[in-house]
């Protein structure tokens, strides 16, 4: 089905066997990305893999997802963090018995304890739920339909409706937070000359950040640069 939103137009994919023509047959075809100003701010100008350009960029980003990052043997390795946190989810329930809980909020918390645990290394509870709320807001900024996203030519829209504003205060906010995860690995790093090869592995294997960090300092492979805000959109998306 097709829709024209504005000046974007759009394809809906209601079947999976669309999905599979659309999205692996003919993928070259259907690569172009919309260029949304929500998207622009919060993923880095576009550097997720999800909104990039199709280009070399986007080729190197998808073989670090596919070999590195989400590589069956590193989403194995997380395989306790995962196991731990729904221990605790279930000991939880088992001390409410003959309460009433909420069972939905519950959920959502163990997905942003998993996320934040493998994705960043905390398994701490500080500033794991005003990251995970961050992300939240710009999950829906992303996702919603906005009348100056559907008309990028007219730029007075983004005044008009304080999109922008908007976008830009909560980037501010979600920049702030990953320069201090990015800057902590950072340190953490500088210790792996210090560690025992056991220790240096342990180092290695902790969260993605660190996979991340660590794979393209060591890399000599990569075509084009990576930089501090693509790690950033990389953590994130």
């Amino acid at each position: 089905m097709h829709l024209q939103l504005g000046k974007i137009s759009t394809i809906v994919i209601s079947t999976p066997q669309a999905a599979k023509e659309v999205l692996k047959v003919q993928d070259i075809a259907f690569n172009y990305r919309p260029e949304l100003l929500s998207v622009k701010i919060l993923c880095y100008n576009y550097s997720d893999i999800a909104f990039a350009p199709y280009g070399n960029y986007w080729r190197q980003m998808r073989k670090l997802c596919t070999f590195e990052l989400l590589s069956a043997k590193n989403v194995q390795s997380f395989a306790s963090i995962r196991e731990e946190e729904a221990f605790n989810l279930v000991e939880y329930v088992k001390s409410k018995s003959g309460y009433t809980i909420n069972l939905t909020e519950k959920m959502y918390a163990l997905t942003n304890a998993v996320i934040c645990s493998a994705a960043f290394g905390k398994r701490r509870k500080d500033g794991s739920a005003y990251f995970m709320s961050l992300i939240k807001e710009a999950s829906l900024m992303v996702t919603g339909l906005d009348i100056s996203e559907v008309f990028p030519s007219l730029k007075f829209l983004h005044a008009i409706t304080g999109t922008k504003a908007k976008l830009m205060k909560l980037h501010k906010k979600l920049d702030k937070v990953l320069d201090m995860i990015i800057e902590e690995h950072k340190e953490k790093l500088q210790l792996v000359s210090m560690k025992k090869d056991g220790e240096e592995e342990s180092i290695r294997k902790e969260d993605l950040v660190n996979l991340l960090y660590l794979r393209l300092q060591e890399s000599d492979t990569l075509e084009l640069p990576f930089t501090a805000d693509n790690i950033k959109a990389s953590s994130h998306i």
